[in-house]
This record gives C-alpha cells, structure tokens and sequence, in this order.
C-alpha cells in the first residue's frame, strides 16, 4: 500500500512539472510571436533581410519558446521540491 501511495505522489509531482513546462511553452511562443509582431528591437525587419526569413521565425519562436519551457519547468520542480 505504501508503495502505491508513493508512486501515484511522484506521478502527481512529474504531472506537475510537465504542466509547468506546458506553461512555459505557450507563454513562450506568444512572447516570441508578440516580439516579432511588434518588431521590438527591430527584429523583424532583420528577420526579412534573410535568406529564409519563414524558417528563422520558426526557429526564433521554437527556441524562445523552449527556453520559457525549461526555465518553467526547473522553477516549477523547485517549488515543488521546497513543498516537501
């Protein structure tokens, strides 16, 4: 029963982070998409010049995305953790 009870707590916590990672993700790819909207920084005036500006949007919007992901996902395990 205790080992049960311990494996549905970890699945509970795992879920937990993935939901954190979700969150990130998404705010990450509308940061990344207002940014590029907006044309803060003049980014997407640099982006038109390139050879293959679709491809260097997917890819800006992919990584900006991926790092809110990351960074949502550790900060989300650490509360987790510090609940303990």
């Amino acid at each position: 029963m205790r080992d049960d009870r311990h494996r549905d707590y970890e699945r509970r916590k795992w879920r937990q982070v993935v939901g954190h990672f979700g969150m990130g993700a998404a705010f990450g790819a509308l940061f990344a998409a207002i940014v590029l909207y907006n044309n803060y920084f003049g980014l997407s005036g640099v982006i038109a010049t390139s050879e293959a500006p679709a491809l260097v949007r997917i890819v800006f919007v992919v990584g900006v995305s991926g790092s809110f992901a990351f960074m949502a996902a550790i900060t989300g395990f650490l509360f987790l953790v510090h609940e303990d």
